[in-house]
């Protein structure tokens, strides 16, 4: 045997006995001890600062100064929603098996999170589920409870709050390296819209699923879409660019009919989509258009008003008031269907496979299990042929947002805000990636896996924002629902009509956050 191989040799062997060494000191220390895991390694021992030692998602930019933050403190409380009058956009993300409806697959993801967050800081993570957050947050401005550490109320809640003084300025946190907003479970198109004068009062993280259920998508029933186009690839069309609202209206139009004969159009008929006053702002929103953009100081300002904004809206506008092939919510309701009744009408349309395309939120994806119908999923379509990208709008009104009370002490401010960053990072490892890859790609089956494109990952890919959407601002965010309920198409003078109102309101807001 030749010197060379002999030392590589003892090397191999030097190195295997290493191993082994580890391994079985590893192995009496996890049996040696029941004390709460000293977590994971310092900034810079990880694999980056997004990750700890296990390679899990994780703050590790922080570690060195949570034993301060956390300090005695055994047990993490968020404010959420209940399902008492939200019964469906209540909160099942904080603590497990709180509702028996709620997927197990969830549930799993949620415990896992909660329980590697107590294993490395020995902190309990608990839910505060009441009927009325923004009501709630209200109360503890003025009689503090000490009750809760973080709330997560709508996102037009938290604008409404953020202009109360009821959150800390996240940014602050930041600056002490508490937190870190660019953070990959944080959403940055909504940082990027939320902020107002370089300040962040609350934001869109991963420790919440609400984002995703609320995010708009079509769903379409691919059987009833082969009986008169065959031949129709609509993931290809998709890919190819071709999926347009003039196609979609091409499309539905052809299914469209009086299924009873009696001469009248109703919901027991069939339609080529199932939509809703409030879906025309989903529609401009998914065209890459803005109600409001950013100035070079981070302040709103109107974007609504340039050719292709009012064009795109008109053209929306006409297209969904078009009562040959669309049924709106409204119209089910004024055809006698009680309001309490409403919701559930106008899904069976489309579960009953009397309807190609119905616009919904991922939340009715799961309510569509009960139905005996196909189902599909594509984008919002583009505008135009002129649009080469796809939008993905989220509500404002039932999307989470996430934020710090201000009746809270600066020391309980500083934990509650790390805690926040803490559960985020956990939820990009457990519960998104639950939520997502088995919940919406597999039991959904919203996944087709054999496709050179992956349908959600292309819907979900550029999900959008808007701060006029999200603030409001005195009628901006209302304007195509209000034109919807009048009938209207006149988007440009409705927008000249309430111009000085809107600017009125963004410089009292602006103000607001600059004291």
């Amino acid at each position: 045997m030749c010197k060379r191989t002999f030392t590589a040799l003892l090397l191999c062997a030097a190195l295997l006995l290493t191993v082994l060494l580890a391994a079985c000191k590893a192995e009496e220390e996890d049996s040696g001890s029941s004390a709460v895991s000293a977590g994971p390694a310092v900034s810079g021992e990880g694999l980056d600062e997004y990750h700890d030692a296990a390679g899990k998602y994780w703050p590790s930019y922080s570690d060195e100064q949570r034993d301060e933050i956390i300090g005695g403190r055994t047990e993490v409380r968020v404010l959420v929603y209940n399902n008492v009058k939200q019964s469906t956009y209540y909160s099942e993300e904080i603590e497990p098996e709180l509702y028996p409806n709620t997927d197990a697959k969830l549930n799993e993801a949620v415990t896992e999170r909660n329980n590697y967050v107590a294993q490395q800081l020995g902190v309990e993570v608990k839910a505060v589920p009441v009927d009325d957050v923004l009501a709630t947050m209200r109360q503890e401005m003025l009689v503090p409870s000490d009750t809760f550490d973080i709330a997560m109320p709508f996102l037009n809640a938290c604008a409404v709050l953020a202009q109360e003084n009821a959150f800390y300025d996240l940014r602050e946190f930041e600056q002490e390296g508490i937190l870190d907003l660019s953070a990959p479970w944080y959403d940055q198109n909504a940082n990027a819209s939320i902020s107002i004068e370089n300040r962040s009062y609350f934001t869109v993280s991963d420790m919440s699923i609400m984002q995703k259920i609320v995010s708009f998508s079509v769903t379409y029933n691919p059987e009833l879409l082969a009986t008169k186009f065959p031949d129709l690839d609509l993931f290809q069309t998709v890919v190819d660019g071709e999926w347009t609202l003039d196609r979609m209206l091409e499309l539905g139009r052809s299914f469209a009919g009086d299924a009873d004969g009696n001469g009248t159009m109703d919901y027991t008929d069939e339609w080529g989509l199932v939509s809703s006053q409030g879906d025309a702002i989903q529609f401009y929103l998914a065209s890459g258009e803005t109600l409001c953009a950013k100035d070079e100081n981070d302040d709103p300002i109107i974007s609504i008003g340039g050719a292709r904004s009012l064009s795109v809206s008109q053209k929306i506008l006409e297209t969904l008031q078009q009562k040959d092939w669309v049924i709106l919510y409204q119209d089910i309701l004024a055809q006698g269907v009680p309001a309490s009744e409403g919701s559930n009408t106008a899904l069976r349309i489309f579960g009953d496979g009397r309807a190609l395309f119905r616009i919904s939120a991922f939340s009715a994806i799961k309510k569509l299990r009960a139905y005996d119908v196909e189902y599909a999923v594509v984008p919002m379509p583009l505008a135009d042929s002129t649009q080469t990208e796809y939008y993905t709008p989220c509500s404002a009104v039932y999307a989470y947002g996430i934020g710090i009370p201000s009746s809270l002490s600066e020391e309980d401010a500083r934990f509650a805000a790390y805690m926040m960053d803490v559960l985020s990072a956990g939820g990009k490892e457990y519960i998104a990636t639950a939520y997502y890859d088995q919940i919406l790609k597999n039991k959904d089956a919203l996944s087709d896996t054999s496709r050179e494109v992956d349908i959600l990952d292309l819907i979900f890919e550029n999900v959008v924002y808007d701060v006029g959407y999200i603030y409001g601002f005195s009628g901006l965010s209302t304007m195509h629902t209000t034109l919807m309920a009048n009938d209207s198409t006149d988007i440009s003078s409705h927008l000249e009509s309430i111009r000085g109102q809107v600017n009125q309101k963004i410089e009292e807001v602006i103000a607001q956050f600059r004291k």
